[in-house]
């Protein structure tokens, strides 16, 4: 019986695993129109230079309420996967009559073109940050600029790789600037947002209204009222302080994110911290104070000093005479 599938929900990986030749992509929830059943389809990439044939999985299932549904392996077969390549899309690797809450996947082992074969349970999983979303207008103006369609998310380098405008993180080990899934050049997207942020923040200015002088009345200053921000402005101000400043190490062990690491710690060349700022105020008000104690108490310290001197010297000519 055959039928046709809808999507009913896909979600990539947030995380990638480090040196692995073989990178977990996303997974996808498909709805057959006869039977109503969901079926689990997994995608995958080479990020390697030599081709893979084949490729042994496990997978785990569970329900929206948690409860496991099923957990086995697959096997990719036949792939002839190139560098940069997904595979994995058009087979399902689990069909269920109940609703999918989550997907968990394990790489086990990839097979070579050569007849090699590599173990991939040993390669540590990293936790992506999360890829930063684009204002609506200042999308679908990049998409009109290089000619792509779903670009969503703001292209950036990050610690481990750098993420494409439609959502795609390419690691490190596949050393490409250009996307695998939309074809986009990294450079190009970057350099195109730039340029459309620069064109949103600077508006041409409009001519002020000429200031009317009354006889024997000083002419005052027009009251300028400040725009309200819009949604890209307010984005373009926070790409541009992103930009100035080095990006965090964003590191993770053992795939569990390490809340105390931020992506951006500080701008370059800053060494002085607000605490040490507020330090320094203390200090010089603790030494305004003492100033002030030493010019109101000096004058009488000093004649009562005075004073003491000419007694002593008094007693000693009275001794000694």
């Amino acid at each position: 019986m055959e039928q046709n599938f809808e999507l009913l929900a896909q979600s990539r990986a947030n995380y990638y695993t480090k040196g692995s030749p073989i990178q977990f992509v996303r997974v996808e929830l498909l709805k057959g129109d006869v039977t109503g059943e969901v079926a689990v389809c997994l995608t995958f990439k080479n990020v390697a230079p030599q081709p893979v044939s084949g490729l042994v999985v496990r997978f785990k299932c569970k329900s929206p309420a948690g409860t496991l549904l099923c957990e086995d392996e697959y096997y990719y077969e036949g792939i002839a996967a190139a560098q940069g390549d997904l595979f994995g899309a058009d087979d399902a690797v689990y069909v269920s009559d109940s609703a999918v809450g989550s997907v968990e996947v394990d790489l086990e082992q990839a097979f070579l073109t050569d007849g090699s074969a590599v173990q991939l349970g040993g390669y540590k999983r990293v936790r992506l940050p999360a890829p930063k979303a684009l204002p609506a207008p200042l999308a679908a103006s990049l998409c009109q600029r290089v000619g792509k369609e779903g670009l969503s998310v703001v292209p950036q380098v990050v610690e481990d790789g750098w993420y494409c405008a439609c959502g795609a993180f390419h690691p490190k080990e596949e050393d490409s600037v250009y996307c695998s899934e939309c074809g986009c050049d990294r450079i190009l997207l970057q350099n195109s947002l730039s340029t459309l942020l620069q064109q949103g923040q600077n508006p041409p200015a409009e001519p002020d209204e000429p200031t009317r002088v009354v006889s024997g009345m000083r002419p005052e200053e027009p009251t300028r009222m400040m725009p309200k921000l819009t949604e890209q402005e307010k984005f373009a101000q926070s790409y541009r302080s992103r930009a100035a400043q080095p990006a965090g190490r964003g590191e993770w062990e053992d795939g569990q994110e390490d809340e105390e690491v931020r992506p951006y710690r500080g701008r370059a060349g800053q060494s002085t911290s607000q605490f040490e700022l507020d330090r320094a105020e203390d200090e010089f008000s603790e030494a305004d104070e003492t100033a002030e104690k030493i010019i109101r108490w000096a004058p009488p310290i000093t004649a009562g000093l005075c004073a003491l001197v000419v007694a002593i010297g008094f007693l000693i000519y009275q001794f000694v005479l």
